[in-house]
């Protein structure tokens, strides 16, 4: 299935339904250094909380990610900063490898559509 992105290119688009929040687009395309300075950040034991939450806020569709996914576990979370206490480095590590997973499928997607 293409991306959202894609189809909007091709002019296969829904206009009453917007993209979800949570989709990549090509604007994401260019926080791929923040988000290898990220993956580089977990790996750091002396790592700030801080610094986590700022590399992870770089990116809108990241963020929306972290707070889904802590959702899931605890409606009532409303802030990155609570989203990534509760999720834990493992479970940014989880959001952010299926993240990159369809930033590298939506980058296929594109270059695929300009052929």
């Amino acid at each position: 299935m293409l991306s959202y992105a894609v189809r909007a290119y091709v002019g296969l688009i829904d206009k009453k339904n917007p993209p979800d929040e949570c989709e990549v687009g090509e604007e994401d395309l260019q926080h791929l250094q923040r988000v290898h300075d990220l993956l580089s950040a977990l790996n750091d034991p002396y790592v700030s909380r801080r610094k986590i939450e700022m590399l992870t806020s770089s990116s809108k569709v990241l963020t929306a990610r972290v707070l889904r996914h802590a959702r899931a576990r605890q409606r009532s979370i409303d802030s990155l900063g609570a989203a990534l206490t509760l999720v834990g480095n493992r479970g940014l590590e989880t959001v952010l490898l299926q993240f990159l997973e369809d930033l590298t499928i939506y980058k296929g997607e594109l270059e695929a559509s300009k052929e």
